[in-house]
């Protein structure tokens, strides 16, 4: 049978793995976002997400479209994924510390604050993955819906899994496909932070003991 020092170091590595799964997932969400988000044109900076019918017609119809809008929506977006991220690192750092030197932190209020972190890594995830797949969602429809009205040829494109184009500026940001890879990471961080959670509140309802080396014993 297995020693509790043991089941309590394949749960903390167990931990760290799942962690820097939910971390690279993240940081890749993160990176797409800033990527895309807020969007540099010409005409200046704009959020594509939750595009309304009158501005979906000024972006694709006017010569000077005005670009200044949902812009909150896109800093959402970005802050959720950046705490989210910080959190993360926070966490698995704290959990490769917990590998190398079998360290297990007993005390309430660091336990506590371990755990404050993995709410909030869960919930600005759940955010990022809200906002950005609604958000585009509404963007694809709304110019699903146009295009489909009218035909505007080869001076307008789209397709929600392809960069938007317009023919004064292609390709023409953004990039559908990388938004619908930042939502899904986030949701992949999401699920990845969950497990993790699970298996520290099993670890700690485990440790009885303080978190020390396997020593091989003669009897």
């Amino acid at each position: 049978m297995p020693t509790a020092a043991l089941v309590k170091q394949v749960l903390s590595l167990a931990t760290f793995v799942i962690l820097l799964v939910s971390l690279g997932a993240t940081g890749t969400s993160l990176g797409l976002l800033q990527a895309n988000l807020p969007i540099q044109s010409a005409y200046g900076k704009a959020c594509f997400f939750f595009i309304n019918y009158s501005q979906a017609i000024s972006l694709i119809e006017s010569e000077t479209p005005d670009f200044k809008f949902n812009m909150p929506t896109c800093k959402l977006s970005i802050a959720s994924a950046t705490i989210a991220t910080i959190c993360l690192v926070l966490l698995t750092a704290i959990e490769l510390i917990s590998v190398l030197y079998q360290i297990n932190v007993k005390t309430l209020i660091a336990n506590i604050i371990q755990v404050g972190f993995f709410v909030g890594s869960i919930l600005f995830l759940f955010i990022t993955m809200v906002v950005v797949s609604a958000g585009w969602g509404k963007t694809c429809a709304t110019f699903k819906n146009i295009t489909k009205a009218q035909d505007y040829g080869p001076s307008f494109k789209f397709k929600c899994t392809e960069q938007l184009q317009k023919q004064t500026d292609s390709p023409y940001r953004p990039n559908g496909a990388e938004f619908i890879g930042a939502a899904v990471c986030a949701g992949v961080g999401t699920l990845f932070t969950i497990v993790a959670l699970g298996l520290f509140i099993v670890k700690q309802m485990k440790s009885k003991d303080d978190y020390k080396p396997l020593n091989v014993q003669n009897e």
